[in-house]
């Protein structure tokens, strides 16, 4: 048996982890949705770990996602193709 929930970070995004019931070493294993998994010695600390990993994760995949925007945005490339000569009448 085990228990799936759902966890929300501050930006909004959704992740689900789930904690298994007690095994037969008197563990609880739990995974997440992202692919990371482990064990913990009570129901409590397995929850807290999966909570743990899932903001790490977010939170890094959000700072990547930033990155790549402000990359974006910053690229004088991209400044070009944005409001170079050729889009100067779509300006006017």
């Amino acid at each position: 048996m085990s228990q799936t929930f759902t966890f929300i970070d501050i930006a909004g995004s959704r992740a689900e982890y789930t904690i298994s019931d007690k095994d037969h070493h008197n563990g609880f294993h739990w995974s997440t949705d992202h692919g990371d998994q482990g064990g913990a010695p009570s129901f409590e600390e397995a929850q807290y770990q999966a909570r743990t990993v899932l903001k790490d994760s977010m939170a890094a995949n959000r700072r990547s996602d930033e990155a790549a925007r402000t990359a974006k945005y910053s690229s004088p490339i991209a400044y070009a193709e944005t409001y170079g000569p050729a889009n100067s009448k779509a300006r006017d």
